[in-house]
């Protein structure tokens, strides 16, 4: 996903079309598809080592990480939706970018301080999607293990977009992906840092059409929003 060669803002789906379906299921996500330019996702390993869909570590109290792919499927997460697998999801949109988030946090259960489920992850990535996750080591892991991979540090509203370029550029990073708000009032100078760092710069998640329209304004390359459609109509 190199936005910078497309030179227009790229409006990216939070979790799929979280507006009118559940989170990270197949539907929303190809639902997302139709009227945003790229996806994000999130990644978690199952009991038996399969790449689930999920941002929390739970499905309605059900710990992912101690349950196996054949008892998660069948969750029922509202609408007739289920769960997910980063496979099902590459082979309906073959063709489209995704943001992939590897969710692995010390904080976490199922947490993964070598990296090997995030490197595994990240064999599947295409040349058009990224690989991020907020634990920036097993960023650096994914890189030295597949340079070509594109890789983005997540930065959340506690942190520093300044830190993450400096360790974007350090560990050869592609991407810098902070929430919104650690650029607000200083957009166009922190985006031109990045940019002039050889760095693309994604952030989330935003619902605000007045927000959007000063981070495009001031040269960002991506935004993730929960209403892409709108967002895209508002800045056409």
């Amino acid at each position: 996903m190199n936005l910078q060669q497309t030179k227009k803002t790229q409006i990216g789906a939070h979790r799929g079309l979280r507006l009118s379906y559940p989170d990270n299921t197949l539907e929303g996500i190809t639902a997302a598809a139709l009227v945003a330019d790229f996806v994000e996702l999130d990644v978690r390993r199952t009991a038996d080592g399969r790449m689930i869909l999920s941002h929390d570590p739970t499905f309605r109290e059900v710990l992912v990480e101690d349950n196996s792919w054949d008892t998660l499927r069948l969750i029922d997460l509202g609408d007739g939706c289920h769960p997910a697998l980063l496979d099902e999801v590459l082979e309906a949109l073959p063709a489209f970018p995704l943001d992939i988030e590897i969710k692995n946090s010390p904080l976490q259960p199922g947490f993964d301080p070598e990296g090997d489920f995030a490197v595994s992850v990240a064999r599947l990535a295409r040349p058009i999607d990224v690989v991020t996750c907020f634990y920036w080591p097993t960023m650096d892991i994914v890189k030295a293990a597949l340079p070509h991979v594109r890789t983005g540090l997540l930065v959340d509203e506690g942190g520093s977009a300044v830190d993450a370029i400096e360790a974007a550029v350090a560990n050869r990073h592609e991407v810098i992906a902070p929430h919104f708000s650690l650029l607000t009032g200083a957009e166009e100078r922190l985006i031109d840092l990045a940019h002039d760092a050889g760095l693309e710069v994604v952030t989330w998640t935003v619902n605000d059409a007045a927000i959007a329209g000063r981070l495009v304004a001031a040269g960002i390359d991506g935004i993730i929003s929960d209403d892409p459609a709108r967002i895209q109509q508002e800045q056409s």
